[in-house]
């Protein structure tokens, strides 16, 4: 065997094992991600859905759709750009004419990032105090959310307690 076919061989093992790790972990987040979506009393098997899981998790965080249709917009908008700004680049003879055009549509792609991360994780932030989490690990859940939604889904003791962690019984006057 030569040199070249080892390491092709090598990098083969190496990027299975973390295909298996990959795929191993995704079918965890689902699992929890099933957990959670029962306890809110959202059909569990919305979590295996990738775009309308999102939406699920946006609806138990605050209690509509509103945000979830704002957030698919802005991706909407950032696909749309994208591929626009790709398609001058391959199709332009001359550059320089493209160029500013191709380089507003890379800023407002850009732009568009800013808010889809600042919707994420409020969201991430209001999904765990849909679940009566402390703010520290709301805080937490902004940026280790894959953990935070693991620790969520597997604990026992975490119950639904209502939209933006408000208890259904303390939104009309402690009933």
């Amino acid at each position: 065997m030569s040199a070249a076919s080892i390491a092709i061989l090598i990098m083969i093992l190496i990027y299975g094992a973390v295909l298996i790790v990959s795929i191993g972990m995704a079918v965890v987040k689902i699992i929890s991600l099933w957990k959670l979506f029962d306890k809110a009393g959202e059909p569990g098997w919305s979590s295996i859905v990738p775009v309308y899981n999102y939406m699920q998790q946006i609806k138990i965080a605050f209690g509509s759709y509103k945000l979830a249709w704002i957030y698919l917009a802005l991706c909407g908008g950032y696909m749309v750009f994208t591929i626009i700004s790709g398609i001058i680049n391959i199709f332009s003879e001359n550059l320089n004419e493209f160029t500013l055009i191709q380089l507003g549509l890379m800023c407002l792609a850009f732009l568009m990032i800013i808010p889809l991360y600042v919707i994420a994780g409020y969201t991430n932030y209001m999904f765990a105090k849909s679940y009566g989490k402390s703010t520290a690990f709301c805080v937490l859940s902004i940026f280790f959310s894959g953990i935070m939604i693991l620790i969520m889904g597997f604990d026992k003791n975490t119950y639904y307690v209502g939209p933006k962690g408000i208890s259904q019984y303390d939104q009309y006057g402690g009933l």
